[in-house]
């Protein structure tokens, strides 16, 4: 974020006495170059990171230190890949700024929704699980409210969405408005369908409402950050958030928190259900070979009933907890990754490298950046604009698609 503001950029160069200059052509896309220079420094020191880790499949592996250990050396490479960004010329980073990282945030958006659909999925199916477990009205509360909560959030928005941003003659504005809103109202019902509830019994209003108050915030921040008409010119003024910097501020804010909440629980939804990735050949080839040993019959027989925990955790039939608990019966060591590591480390490496082109696109609004005096404000354009409403109708056509899936491919096997 420092390298959108004048302060970040005289700081460089200072630094570097002048030597590193950020100034383009146009005078106005340095900051945005700034922003891809660290963010481009970050995804390819997690892309040779996923290299050197990749194929490590428990921590007696010599390379799994890497991961796990070394952290002020990494840091300090980081540091030195950061500085050596700003040597490059810029033409490497109009041409990475327009492809390449565009490319990368685009993947990380699509990555971003599928884990939205499927956090909606696990948060209601967990609170049924544990009401039905426990009986505890608790759970059976927080799914309502829950569910309330996001379905408020939806017809707020949308009336913040008719009020602001449809006024006459704003057809674009009216159609991506009105379209949201039926769709969400058409997944809504779709839920709540007998053959879907008959397909998947936990699928339900819970799931839908989720889905449908994020694709409702991305068409608002759509709206909110599409660039202000000119009344001067006859246009109408369709975006009259655009001089409020209250309004740009907290879409900022929410955002951000998407983007850290999308990167988070991909890293940790790794650590258990990519774990078969990594363990469906090199981890029973193990197990085979203890098996032939023979003294070792006993081993092989604890181990293979905590490879099956795992596997149990990693489909969804039994709680994280379950494999703490086992091994902490066991007396296990603090190393729980001697038999297997518990995420795929060069998943985990990947994830953060695309997540770091996205967080570019974000600050610079999809190489979208204008100055105004002292401050590198971050501007709107019709590029970010359809950037978000294509993704409000790509998360909740992926919704529609895991209740249908189920009806249309009935011998497949869905979880």
């Amino acid at each position: 974020y420092a390298m959108t503001t004048s302060w970040g950029i005289d700081l460089v160069k200072r630094i570097s006495w002048g030597f590193i200059s950020l100034k383009c052509p146009e005078g106005l896309c340095y900051g945005t170059l700034a922003v891809h220079r660290m963010c481009f420094s970050l995804s390819l020191w997690h892309i040779i990171l996923g290299l050197l880790t990749m194929g490590v499949v428990d921590s007696r592996h010599p390379r799994a230190k890497l991961q796990n250990g070394f952290w002020l050396p990494k840091f300090v490479g980081w540091l030195l890949l950061a500085a050596l960004s700003f040597a490059i010329p810029n033409g490497f980073f109009e041409f990475y700024s327009r492809y390449v990282a565009m490319a990368g945030a685009a993947v990380f958006l699509l990555i971003q929704l599928v884990l939205l659909v499927d956090f909606a999925y696990n948060l209601a199916e967990g609170c049924i699980d544990r009401w039905e477990e426990t009986e505890r009205p608790l759970w059976r509360n927080l799914l309502v409210s829950g569910t309330i909560g996001v379905y408020v959030a939806f017809v707020g928005m949308t009336v913040v969405d008719y009020v602001f941003f449809a006024a006459e003659g704003c057809g674009r504005n009216q159609f991506f408005i009105t379209a949201n809103m039926l769709a969400c109202i058409g997944v809504s019902a779709i839920s709540v369908h007998p053959r879907v509830q008959e397909a998947n019994l936990k699928s339900g209003l819970a799931q839908a409402g989720m889905v449908s108050a994020y694709a409702t915030y991305l068409v608002t921040s759509a709206l909110a950050g599409s660039p202000p008409g000119k009344p001067e010119s006859g246009e109408p003024v369709c975006n009259p958030w655009a001089g409020m910097a209250g309004a740009r501020a907290t879409m900022a804010v929410v955002g951000a928190f998407f983007t850290i909440g999308a990167i988070c629980y991909s890293t940790t939804n790794a650590a258990v259900k990519g774990n078969m990735l990594i363990r469906s050949n090199s981890e029973y080839e193990a197990l085979a070979g203890d098996e032939s040993s023979g003294p070792m019959a006993g081993e092989s027989n604890a181990q293979l009933r905590e490879n099956a925990l795992r596997e149990a955790v990693a489909s969804g039939a039994l709680p994280l907890s379950a494999l703490n608990d086992y091994e902490g019966d066991t007396g296990s060591d603090s190393d729980d990754e001697k038999s297997g590591v518990q995420y795929n480390y060069t998943y985990f490496h990947v994830i953060f490298c695309l997540a770091a082109m996205y967080v570019a696109m974000l600050l610079t609004n999809w190489n979208s950046i204008s100055s105004e005096d002292r401050v590198i404000i971050i501007g709107r354009s019709h590029t970010a604009v359809w950037v978000k409403i294509v993704t409000s109708w790509l998360c909740i056509l992926m919704y529609s698609w895991s209740m249908v899936a189920p009806i249309v491919l009935p011998d497949r096997e869905w979880s």
